[in-house]
């Protein structure tokens, strides 16, 4: 009965810190940092149409356009944005390999996913479950590509 109780805490000790490893971003402070000055010196303003501030939990308005200034990674696959409308709202924007889709996903400086959402050619924009496997490793994915291409960039 020992044995057996001391191999179920084993377990449940090793999966909180295996959870607690896959909670580290794949984006470092240092990283991000260098991100916000890239925001900052060469960031493009853009603007995306509304409903899309409201969608991403960053508004209760839904007549509220996202203003945001963008960074995007060299192969024009993942954008990063601060928002004009609370400079401590992020999104980070991925487009599909063909430009079928895209996902944008709203996050603060800790990185910490708070909304997401699914957005087809010819059709209305979905809220998928962030908890998901699927949508948790795709932000993660964009994150590591986001950190892959800042640390290959110098700043200007």
């Amino acid at each position: 009965m020992k044995m057996w109780f001391a191999a179920l805490v084993l377990t449940i000790l090793g999966a909180g810190i295996s959870a607690g490893a896959q909670d580290a971003p794949p984006l470092s402070a240092a990283q991000f940092e260098k991100i916000e000055k890239f925001l900052d010196t060469i960031g493009s303003k853009e603007e995306f149409p509304p409903p899309t501030a409201q969608s991403l939990g960053l508004s209760n308005d839904p007549a509220k356009a996202l203003p945001v200034v963008s960074i995007v990674t060299d192969d024009h696959r993942v954008y990063f944005c601060r928002s004009r409308l609370n400079k401590n709202d992020y999104i980070v924007w991925v487009r599909s390999p063909g430009n079928e889709s895209s996902y944008m996903f709203a996050t603060r400086a800790n990185l910490k996913l708070l909304h997401a959402l699914h957005l087809k050619t010819n059709a209305f924009p979905e809220q998928p479950d962030i908890t998901s496997p699927q949508i948790q490793g795709m932000y993660r994915d964009a994150l590591a590509a986001l950190a892959a291409d800042v640390d290959k960039s110098r700043l200007p």
